[in-house]
């Protein structure tokens, strides 16, 4: 194991945790990071040559040895918002939830689901399962609640649920969240961060939004949590919130159509930040950025 001092960019923290790389799997000189590459639209762009892919590690340019595409079943945890305002979105949200996930399981059958939800409580409705029937009664119980929101308390809670799973497992979280609605977790920030890195697992999140107001502490975290774990985060405001369903896809299609991209790294020299560029015009790589 590594101590490395990873930097968190997007919210200006200086983090320090003991471990290996957050995404990257460490063989002897290799490491191993996983790459999603969208097209303007969002879509996954599956034809990628391993010329095309570019690492640096602190700035500097390592050399590939293989490019691939990434096998190992996926992890995900789906965590909603159940405050009061889930209460216009139920329907869609369930009917989002079941294609996604019948989406994902057709495509690799041992894809893992878990739901949580943080309305009031940071509380497990579903544990890791790969069944349908399974899954589509637990996506009935998702309903709002008259409470608070405490996101913060439940991503760390899942996060370090996840960094218990083995190093090779690939781990995604997405959060469902209902805006406007009032954070009640005293939770920090900083805390949150630490241990979403130390989870590995990358982070999707889209923002369910009626009207104009929003909580900018929790839209900060979830922009920089996004950024630097290689997920997206995104808004659907009034009408456009029943795009859910498409969205959800879009993020299923890019999940399991992730590239493995090995390289030889320096053991001696942990990376603070890592970079995934690509040299075809219109394309966009998302990657983990920080170490662990």
């Amino acid at each position: 194991m590594t101590r490395l001092r990873p930097v968190f960019v997007c919210l200006g923290l200086v983090l320090t945790v003991a471990g290996g790389p957050a995404g990257i799997l460490a063989a002897q000189s290799e490491r191993t990071i996983y790459v999603s590459v969208m097209d303007s639209n969002g879509a996954p762009v599956g034809d990628m040559k391993p010329e095309e892919f570019s690492v640096k590690e602190d700035g500097q340019a390592r050399t590939i040895t293989k490019v691939e595409r990434a096998s190992e079943p996926i992890h995900y945890v789906i965590m909603v918002d159940t405050t009061p305002a889930l209460s216009g979105a139920v329907n869609d949200l369930r009917e989002g939830l079941k294609g996604f996930t019948s989406l994902l399981l057709s495509v690799e059958p041992k894809s893992q689901f878990s739901f949580v939800e943080f309305g009031g409580a940071a509380i497990t409705v579903m544990d890791f399962t790969s069944e349908q029937a399974k899954i589509d009664s637990s996506v009935g119980k998702l309903m709002p609640k008259p409470s608070e929101s405490v996101l913060n308390e439940a991503l760390v809670d899942v996060a370090k649920k996840l960094a218990a799973l083995p190093a090779t497992t690939r781990k995604v979280i997405i959060t469902i969240n209902l805006e406007p609605s009032k954070e009640s977790s005293n939770v920090l920030v900083r805390q949150v961060a630490e241990e979403v890195q130390k989870s590995g697992a990358i982070v999707w999140s889209v923002v369910l939004q009626e009207g104009t107001r929003r909580d900018a502490n929790r839209e900060n975290l979830l922009k920089g949590l996004t950024a630097n774990t290689g997920g997206r985060w995104i808004v659907l405001q009034g009408p456009a919130r029943t795009n859910l369903s498409n969205v959800l896809r879009t993020f299923a299609a890019n999940t399991f159509s992730q590239y493995a991209v090995t390289y030889a790294a320096d053991p001696a020299k942990p990376a603070k930040i890592t970079d995934v560029t690509v040299s075809r015009a219109g394309v966009v790589p998302l990657a983990m950025k920080w170490s662990r």
